[in-house]
């Protein structure tokens, strides 16, 4: 099969569509030495769909996270879109959305989507980096690829650099560990820095609002990405709801999947910043019930601090 054909077949349901060959792939990871499972199928189809840009601001008794985890969880609309394209199809399939072992990024720099930017996302011209990525592996021979033209980069630009709040960003490259996105999503105890750093429920926008890229870019275009109304997660919800509760009003929500405590545990740091002792009690409530040792280690540092604000 032409890698033509077979991405017209998704064009339908993506905004970018490129098809490769799954061997140039592995062989592209292993320069780059990079440990990932061997490919399931030797075609290799790599997806891109665009999603809105849209800021909110934390208040007194609800607070936001990341904007890309607004309207559906975006793992449900592509794994379902890719469904939809190969259910009519006579050949076998695998499909990955963002939460699996290969490098979705590496697969768009290869089929053409976008650039590898300084702040390590794929930037699309049209889209900017505002596109969420998908892969799905097709049990058909290739007789050609298709492969998108990408005649641009960052060049000499470095404002994400200098905006990152972490510092975890370089011409050099990127250290994760310091990133917010990667540390607020990690079940461990947060340090003084990271505690002071944090400014999202979830997640860490910073180093694309600022990119010049993505000036004017992120409309919204696809339906499943409107607004559902829980963009805004309600502090008593946190705190007050158990897991089976929480995760039937917001478990459709992209945020939602690392788990309540995860985000329990980030909104204690946003109520520091806000000095709002209002949730004291519940919080001293969720340190003598909760099982996780990482959570009560840093809820008891912010509760002290919490403290001293009940009388101001």
């Amino acid at each position: 099969m032409k890698g033509q054909t077979l991405a017209e077949l998704f064009e339908r349901s993506f905004d970018l569509v490129g098809v490769i060959r799954a061997d140039r792939y592995m062989s592209e990871a292993a320069k780059s030495q990079k440990a990932i499972p061997n490919p399931p199928y030797p075609a290799m189809v790599v997806l891109g769909l665009a999603y809105p840009k849209r800021e909110l601001n934390h208040s007194k008794t609800h607070l936001v996270p990341s904007f890309y985890t607004f309207g559906n969880d975006y793992h449900l609309i592509l794994h379902n879109r890719i469904d939809n394209v190969m259910k009519d199809l006579p050949y076998a399939y695998w499909a990955g959305v963002d939460n699996h072992q290969h490098d979705e990024r590496l697969a768009a720099r290869l089929a053409g989507l976008g650039f590898f930017g300084k702040n390590q996302l794929i930037i699309n011209e049209i889209y900017g980096s505002y596109i969420f990525l998908a892969i799905a592996f097709v049990d058909v021979s290739l007789e050609s690829e298709h492969i998108l033209g990408v005649n641009d980069g960052c060049g000499g630009c470095s404002v994400c650099i200098k905006a990152c709040p972490a510092n975890a960003l370089s011409e050099q490259g990127y250290e994760q560990e310091r990133c917010i996105s990667h540390f607020n999503q990690s079940k461990q105890p947060l340090t003084d820095r990271e505690i002071r750093l944090n400014h999202s429920l979830f997640g860490c926008d910073v180093c694309q609002v600022v990119c010049p890229k993505n000036k004017e870019k992120g409309k919204l275009t696809h339906p499943e990405f409107k607004s559902s109304g829980k963009e805004k997660v309600a502090v008593d919800d946190l705190f007050k709801l158990s897991n089976s509760a929480f995760n039937d009003k917001y478990g459709d929500m992209a945020y939602a999947w690392r788990g309540k405590t995860i985000l329990m545990r980030n909104a204690l740091t946003l109520l520091l910043k806000q000095k709002n002792p209002q949730y004291n009690d519940l919080i001293e409530q969720s340190i003598k019930t909760h099982q996780a040792s990482w959570y009560v280690k840093t809820a008891k540092k912010i509760l002290r601090k919490l403290r001293t604000y009940e009388k101001l």
